[in-house]
This record gives C-alpha cells, structure tokens and sequence, in this order.
C-alpha cells in the first residue's frame, strides 16, 4: 500500500515561501497579513486558527486573530467582515466554520472581497471555477479556490495518481469540499459520482470506482468491504473518537490491506491544505502589491502566482 502523506508536499510548498514573504514585505512595507476569524473559544476551530496563526508567524505572514462577541450578533460580525474588507493593511480572510446559527449565508461570503477570500468561497470565485474549463487556471492563479479541495487536487498530483479516464466516488457535497472538489476532478478528466446521505447502494459505487474521496465527518466509516482492492482512498475527515484520538471517515487499519492507496489522518490532506492556505494569503498580498489596488480580483486580475 502507498502511504499518501502529505508533509513532503507540505513542506516543498512552506519552503518557497520566505523568499516571496520578503518581497512582498518589501514593496508593502509590511509582511503579508492574514485575517482569521472564529467564534467557537475552546473548541476544535480555536485549535485550528491557533495552528494557522502559528504557522503564519514561522513564516512571517502577520496574523490577526478575530473572537468576535456572539452578542453583538450577525450585523457584527457583518459589520467586522466590512472593516476587514477596507481595511488596506488586511490582504487575506479567513472564516472558521462553524458560524453561529443564521450567520452561513451567501451574504457572508460575499462580504469577503474575492481578492481577499483565500478560501474561496465567494460567489466570483465559486463562479470562476465553474466556467473555467482548464485547471492550468487555477496552476496560474486566475482566482482563490477552497483551500482543502485544492489540496486534495495536488496531493493526488504529487504522488502521480493519474486522474485521467478514472471513475472516483466523492463522498460529501459541501461548498467547501465536495462541490469545487468535484468540479476540479472534471477539469482534470475524471468521472465523478458525488454521493450524500441519500445516495442509494454507497458501498456498491465506491466498490466500483477507482479512487475514493470521502468528506463527511463520521469517524471510520468506511470498512474493507466497501471498497475494492487497489483503491485509492483519500481521506478528508477530521474526526475524534471516544478517546480523543484524531482520525479520518477511513478505518485506517481495517483497509490498509486491500487499499492500493491511502491517505492519513492525520498526516495527509490536513497539512497540504495548510500550507495551500498560507501560499495564498501571500499570493493575495503579492497581489495588492502588484496593483496596489484592494479589489484587484474583482476587476479580474490573478490574485496568484
């Protein structure tokens, strides 16, 4: 079985990322600065924005950490996404999810400029990458992409798993993941079934595709006998069990036998989509930069490199 760990690619995209830090920093006169915004204190978004925030300062992008009052409700935190927004010192936001009730709406997202909105999530950049027909627009940096779905994308690459003509089983169909994942595998000429709760005969779909990709949070889902042998799975979930211990929707030591490929948890996607989410708060500061205009994006200029 093939290990798809995802360090090496992690560390490959970390690494070439000074050198830019410091001319970014040279031409603003500031390091490129990040925003990022959660409400949940103590819970495992707050792990996750400490994790980002740790590692913007290693590679010396600022980053502002944002707890917003929950009682001052959704027009602070509108008003809080506006600030950010004309705020010329902020190159790029990020929103941890989950949000307080009511507050996951598509004015939300869209109160993010595209230029900033290093996740992707905008309706300009969600728009984008469904008209756009060829990956190499999102290799030149056309515009943001979700951060997990995009790692998943150059995980797969880097381990030169060949998309091409494969049937792939994707399990989850968020905005964040499932969708403009889906979206990026047909770019690259795959065929995708998307599969949700109410997809009948799971298991029979993902013993008939070639790769797997699941999304959906339920701790060890999937078995042995649900995929087919030389599978690849790539692992998505984020998950604790009754011990605590971190884990993927795969039970990792029930199919590592009958996989041709596997992803950990932890250890795969999660790092590469750290580091895709580093790569582009510097890629929107380049941006600011190189136009010295804050809504760069919208008027339909790369916001990468």
């Amino acid at each position: 079985m093939l290990l798809l760990e995802g360090k090496t690619l992690s560390d490959s995209i970390l690494n070439s990322l000074p050198a830019r830090v410091g001319a970014a920093t040279a031409r603003l006169g500031r390091p490129p600065s990040l925003a990022i915004i959660n409400y949940f204190k103590n819970s495992p978004s707050s792990v996750y924005a400490a994790k980002k925030a740790a590692a913007c300062a290693k590679y010396g992008i600022a980053a502002n950490l944002f707890s917003p009052d929950g009682a001052a409700g959704y027009a602070g935190f509108a008003r809080l996404l506006a600030d950010l927004g004309r705020d010329a010192s902020c190159d790029a936001i990020m929103i941890e999810r989950p949000l307080p009730d009511g507050f996951e709406t598509l004015e939300t997202w869209d109160s993010v400029p595209a230029s900033k909105d290093v996740d992707g999530l905008s309706s300009l950049n969600l728009g984008r990458l469904l008209v756009t027909k060829n990956f190499s627009e999102i290799e030149r940096g056309a515009f943001f992409t979700p951060c997990t779905a995009l790692a998943v994308i150059r995980l797969l690459r880097h381990h030169r798993i060949d998309l091409r003509g494969k049937t792939v089983a994707l399990a989850g169909r968020s905005a964040v993941v499932g969708k403009p994942l889906a979206q990026m595998l047909i770019m690259l000429d795959a065929t995708v079934t998307v599969c949700h709760t109410k997809t009948p005969d799971l298991p029979g779909i993902f013993r008939r595709s070639d790769i797997i990709i699941s999304a959906t949070g339920n701790a060890r889902w999937i078995k042995k006998e649900m995929i087919s042998p030389g599978a690849v799975l790539i692992d998505v979930g984020t998950n604790f069990d009754e011990r605590g211990k971190m884990c993927g929707d795969a039970d990792f030591d029930d199919i590592k036998d009958l996989a041709g490929a596997v992803s950990p948890v932890p250890g795969g996607v999660g790092p590469v989509t750290l580091a895709c989410l580093l790569e582009a708060a510097v890629a929107a500061a380049e941006a600011r930069a190189s136009s010295g205009n804050d809504h760069n994006t919208e008027k339909g200029a790369s916001v990468l490199t």
